[in-house]
């Protein structure tokens, strides 16, 4: 990190972007892995699992609390989910608005901010969450159990890249409050 003449820290561009265009890189993220998604995804004959993307800015952009915008960014996600796997229209959306709303109300409750514990365990509940329902959903829409390995495959993806790239998702502040109020 760049350090100013007194001796304190430089600011990152990232830090001092505000959530309209956080947002907006995020959701061009998530667009693209999306993309990518629906290309083979296979790697020497082995099937890699894909993650769902959309999950990650549920996650992320929870952390600061409901706001429209995500919501209706996640709601056009999850119609371009339930098109792209022929699902029910509104399956995705269910999903990815449960965990907003999840990782918004565990941030109400929660520091997790600065809390690291619940910075880490909060995340792996909210996918948990979310693959539960899908699963839920899929197997009363199948009227059998289906099978958890696929999707166990892409919690797991899901999960490590969100570890690695979280900052991605993270608004730093909620829509209309001042900078500096929030990190």
């Amino acid at each position: 990190m760049a350090r100013r003449k007194s001796g304190r820290p430089s600011k990152s561009l990232w830090s001092q972007t505000g959530p309209t265009p956080r947002l907006l890189f995020g959701a061009f993220a998530i667009a693209a892995i999306g993309l990518l998604g629906l290309t083979p995804k296979t790697l020497f004959g082995l099937s890699i699992a894909w993650p769902y993307a959309a999950l990650w800015g549920a996650v992320g952009w929870g952390r600061v609390g409901l706001s429209l915008r995500p919501m209706v960014i996640l709601i056009v996600f999850g119609l371009i989910q339930d098109i792209s796997f022929n699902a029910p229209l509104g399956c995705f959306v269910i999903v990815n608005l449960v965990v907003y709303g999840f990782s918004a109300w565990i941030a109400s409750m929660f520091d997790v901010m600065h809390e690291p514990l619940v910075a880490v365990i909060a995340p792996v509940l909210q996918f948990v969450s979310g693959f539960l329902v899908l699963w839920l959903m899929a197997s009363a829409l199948e009227d059998h159990a289906v099978r958890a390995t696929p999707l166990v495959a892409a919690f797991l993806t899901t999960g490590v890249i969100y570890a690695i790239a979280h900052k991605m998702f993270d608004l730093g502040r909620a829509p209309g409050q001042p900078v500096g109020q929030a990190t």
